[in-house]
């Protein structure tokens, strides 16, 4: 999202927003991973304003029971 003019409340905060156009935009991409409880959340934000969201949940171990008589 382009920002405009008294669109941040600082000055500082409206540099930090702005962002300078590259002719590879691969590198524009920016990975951030969380962790909320067993669950691993991980966003890629690409540059043309489009987002990934992945959800790790916990990885279960099963025990197989067998019956031997």
């Amino acid at each position: 999202m382009s920002c405009a003019r008294g669109c941040c409340e600082t000055q500082a905060e409206h540099y930090r927003s702005l962002r300078v156009s590259s002719s590879d935009r691969s590198h524009l991409t920016k990975v951030t991973t969380e962790k909320d409880g067993d669950l691993a959340v991980q966003v890629t934000e690409h540059w043309h304003d489009r987002q990934d969201v992945l959800v790790k949940p916990p990885t279960v171990a099963a025990k197989s029971q067998t019956n031997q008589e």
